[in-house]
């Protein structure tokens, strides 16, 4: 246990010395990931399916704030679609205008939350989110994570009708628009994946707001056995249970997710517990103090060792010091 403490703690100095290179190549990273992701799904506009343009895309947002990304990940994916069909990407267009006024209006400052979401969807393990956005943010949060499912359901949905969305005949307009409406009016499924997001990421975060021991323990546990019980009743009774697999293996990964963030950002020692009472004019103030787990730096000595100077004493210093005669010294 000590030496996981004293690595976090480097690991902590080493991001508070270095930030700015470490975000930087984070995004970079992220980057990478999301448009690959992006052109291995839906890359049917060619020009833009080339290792080139990932790259100079994830370059681009290396340097901008992470909503920069937001952005363009809305725009590759609006020129992909556009590469189908024109009423592909109008609804698209429609749909991501929405979704980015509210998570502007609630969520501005969790692109990570929106952009990761829609990537572990793909990936199929997305009840990482839910439970991470309840540990880390507040309930305007899962804003993010709703856009994010939102927009993977609709392009798993253009997948699924590419035939209908690729037809050349001038009377198949209507039902190109028919079939991106129905993406989101018959898809029970999406429905079920937000309301369990909704449940498990307010239960999170109500839970780790208590003033109890384990608080963030306790929240893990219960959030994700509730996300649980909500996807295993949801796939078996939309008959889905071919999903279920995944969603175990998702709720080992959010566990896991969970048990990081605590130990990074709230790993308190509760055999230590303190209470404190005091009162001023007013008040009467109750305090628990929970001390948190460090490891104390250890300090550094540094002897220094110098060699002596040699010093020279003349006869007459010599004889005045022995009180003699000074040519007795010769």
């Amino acid at each position: 246990m000590t030496g996981l403490l004293e690595m976090r703690e480097k690991l902590r100095t080493f991001y508070g010395k270095y930030e700015l290179y470490v975000t930087a190549g984070l995004k970079f990273v992220l980057g990478l990931v999301v448009f690959s992701v992006i052109n291995g799904n839906i890359g049917y506009m060619e020009r833009l399916n080339q290792p080139a343009a990932v790259l100079l895309l994830s370059l681009l947002c290396a340097f901008f704030p992470i909503n920069a990304m937001v952005v363009l990940a809305c725009g590759l994916i609006l020129l992909h679609l556009f590469a189908v069909s024109m009423e592909a990407c109008a609804i698209g267009l429609c749909l991501f205008l929405l979704l980015l006024f509210l998570y502007g209006k609630f969520a501005p400052r969790n692109g990570y939350s929106a952009i990761l979401t829609t990537v572990l969807c793909f990936f199929r393990v997305p009840q990482v989110m839910p439970a991470a956005v309840g540990m880390l943010k507040g309930p305007s949060a899962y804003f993010s994570v709703l856009c994010g499912t939102v927009t993977y359901y609709y392009l798993r949905g253009v997948q699924d009708n590419l035939v209908n969305f690729t037809s050349t005949e001038e009377t198949e307009g209507l039902a190109k628009f028919t079939a991106a409406l129905k993406i989101f009016t018959g898809n029970k499924e999406m429905y079920l994946v937000l309301a369990a997001f909704l449940v498990t990421s307010l239960t999170v975060y109500l839970i780790r707001r208590q003033a109890i021991s384990h608080a963030w323990r306790a929240a893990m546990v219960v959030g994700n056995v509730l996300q649980l019980i909500i996807f295993l009743l949801g796939y078996i009774l939309l008959d889905l249970t071919d999903r279920i697999l995944w969603v175990f293996a998702g709720i080992l990964i959010s566990m896991a997710v969970c048990l990081v963030l605590e130990f990074f950002l709230y790993n308190l020692d509760y055999s230590r517990v303190e209470r404190v009472q005091f009162e001023d004019d007013e008040y009467y103030y109750f305090v628990k103090a929970v001390p948190k787990v460090f490891v104390a730096k250890k300090e550094k000595r540094v002897k220094r060792i110098t060699a002596r100077k040699r010093t020279t004493v003349g006869r007459r210093e010599l004889a005045e010091e022995l009180d003699i005669d000074q040519d007795l010294l010769d």
